[in-house]
């Protein structure tokens, strides 16, 4: 499992929003989105880059960032 920040959640809505949309990258297997600490917990079956889940939220207010 992977973590990372993600920046530009305001409210738990936007939390799920994230983890529908990073959940749909190719090989993601689960995403748990903490809203309170503002970091994304994503699991693969592959290798996933950070490229393609920052591409996963383009076009919203979110950024995502590797810790």
């Amino acid at each position: 499992m992977k973590t990372y920040t993600i920046k530009g959640m305001g409210c738990t809505g936007c939390a799920t929003t994230v983890e529908e949309r990073l959940s749909k990258v190719a090989g993601v297997t689960t995403v748990k989105v903490d809203f309170n600490a503002q970091k994304a917990f994503v699991e693969s079956k592959e290798e996933v880059s950070l490229p393609a889940l920052q591409k996963a939220l383009e076009g919203t207010d979110y950024t995502i960032k590797k810790d």
